[in-house]
């Protein structure tokens, strides 16, 4: 993902808030994950730095690395999401110009099961598809008049759909799609006098918690 790494433009990620089923099962969360950056202006040997990091964490591109610790820009991220481990061998190096920031990572405890409805967010837990790109691009208000929110709205967002119905909905639409080779599956429930979506599911589907999964 380097053209999305630089595309981010070192945002830091924001945080969202909880997005529930109507019965307060968790739907999305955030959970804090440390992330690797660097202040090339306070680096004093970027070659040291670069080999000394690269052989902490080997997925890091080594030119690019370079590229990003030569450059003038007073702070750039060389790696979001790093694991415990590598934090505590990475700060064992001492190297000057180089930090961690906890930044917040998206969790979808429910994977696939409510993707179409809920989406997901980039690296810098923006809402690109689903319930998280509208949260961040038409406020909540809209999504009453969806029919996708209860009255009850306050932060955590909890939505009219219910879960347990949900995952029955798409029992049936996963077993329908393979009893008739069909090459997708749809299914609404709503509450006829409230308007409520109570579930909504399209199969084939994805894991939110892989977005690129989305594209298939």
């Amino acid at each position: 993902g380097h053209g999305m790494r630089r595309a981010a433009q070192d945002a830091v990620a924001t945080a969202r808030p909880d997005i529930l089923d109507r019965n307060g099962q968790i739907l999305a969360t955030d959970v804090r994950t440390p992330s690797l950056f660097g202040e090339p202006h306070r680096i004093i040997d970027v070659d040291e730095a670069s080999e000394l990091l690269t052989a902490t964490v080997p997925e890091l591109d080594a030119p690019e690395l370079r590229e990003r610790l030569g450059s003038k820009r007073r702070f750039v991220w060389l790696k979001r999401e790093i694991t415990p481990k590598q934090r505590e061998q990475i700060h064992r190096l001492g190297l000057p110009g180089i930090g961690f920031l906890p930044e917040n990572k998206r969790i979808y405890p429910n994977g696939a099961e409510v993707s179409h409805i809920i989406g997901h967010v980039n690296i810098d837990n923006q809402g690109i598809a689903g319930i998280e790109k509208w949260l961040d691009t038409r406020g909540l208000a809209d999504l009453h008049l969806a029919g996708l929110a209860t009255d009850r709205l306050q932060k955590p967002i909890e939505l009219a759909v219910d879960l347990r119905v949900q995952h029955a909905m798409r029992d049936e639409l996963v077993a329908a799609r393979a009893q008739f080779k069909a090459i997708a599956a749809a299914g609404v429930l709503t509450d006829v006098r409230t308007g409520e979506v109570i579930s909504m599911v399209s199969v084939p589907d994805y894991d939110s918690n892989n977005p690129r999964e989305a594209l298939d």
